[in-house]
């Protein structure tokens, strides 16, 4: 077995649970047993009415490093993560959901590569029940990550981030706001905001999929000529167009010094058509930055379509 490496700079691994009795041990076990070990696993418990609790609290009295907290009143996973974030205590903070399994040599392949990084998010292997029957990756190998790619396609998940404590306070107003954004999401481009942001090609998480979110691993899958319809089809969509002008409200306070992302903010954050036709005319001229085809036409036809995308897509991010 590989001896542990001692851990010269402590990292705090923080997981929200609900109902999660089933695939929960597996899970805690992958965490603390990490070849660069740990220095908290902070877990805070959405008032679970299973053996969650139970779970936790057994191992707990066998490792000190594991720390519950039970929610006074059912928060929702979206703010329980919110709020888990300020109790953690380590220079670096990692996300992590209750039913996945972690790569046992996760932190330290990050630790390798964390200098400089606001945050880095990295792939993970997709499985149902058995990891040794892979449903493939999550990403494409080649993810873009700079400020315009991620406003306009927030689709990191909170257990692939990995990120500095120093993020917390800029992340923290934009979630005191209630603008109910996710907070993965929001994680990442306050991420932005304060430092590169890094991407690792390996699958460190198997990341389990249920059965009732087989539409993730299927999904819709457009061609560009439906794609384009559909998206247009959109604008028609109140509820939808709201959404979409309180996300970028919410980053309205941001400091994106990438020209175009600061711009696209406040033209989507007008939620008018003539602000969303603005937008569109950015993302086609930058187009470089959100779709680099060899194709320059098809570059520049997504790209030009890339926030009626945004506004067809945003529930995927923005909670109702």
């Amino acid at each position: 077995m590989k001896e542990a490496l001692t851990p010269q700079v402590k990292v705090s691994v923080v997981m929200c649970t609900y109902n999660g009795e089933k695939y929960l041990r597996e899970q805690i076990e992958s965490i603390l047993n990490q070849t660069y070990p740990v220095y908290e696993l902070i877990i805070q418990d959405d008032r679970s009415t299973d053996r969650t609790v139970e779970i936790v609290c057994e191992y707990q009295q066998k490792d000190s490093r594991v720390k519950l907290f039970v929610n006074e009143q059912s928060l929702g996973f979206n703010y329980n993560f919110s709020t888990a974030f300020t109790r953690a205590t380590g220079e670096y903070i990692a996300s992590t959901d209750q039913d996945d399994i972690w790569r046992t040599d996760k932190i330290e392949v990050l630790m390798k590569h964390v200098e400089g990084y606001s945050l880095l998010f990295h792939n993970s292997q997709l499985f149902t029940t058995d990891i040794t029957h892979s449903l493939g990756m999550k990403n494409a190998s080649n993810v873009l990550y700079n400020p315009l790619f991620l406003l306009m396609k927030p689709y990191v998940p909170g257990h692939e981030c990995f990120f500095s404590r120093t993020i917390l306070p800029r992340f923290m107003e934009a979630v005191e706001k209630e603008h109910r954004i996710s907070y993965d999401s929001l994680l990442m481009l306050a991420a932005v905001t304060c430092g590169p942001i890094g991407f690792i090609n390996e699958a460190l998480v198997y990341w389990r999929r249920h059965p009732q979110a087989t539409s993730y691993l299927s999904g819709s899958r457009y061609s560009l000529l439906k794609g384009l319809v559909s998206a247009v089809q959109t604008l028609s969509n109140k509820d939808k167009r709201k959404m979409t002008q309180r996300y970028f409200t919410a980053l309205s306070d941001y400091p994106f010094t990438d020209y175009a992302a600061a711009k696209i903010i406040r033209c989507m954050k007008k939620g008018n058509l003539w602000g969303i036709l603005q937008s569109c005319m950015l993302c086609c001229h930058n187009r470089k930055q959100l779709y680099p085809y060899h194709n320059p036409l098809q570059s520049c036809i997504k790209s030009f379509f890339t926030p009626l995308y945004f506004i067809r897509d945003c529930s995927q991010f923005i909670i109702c």
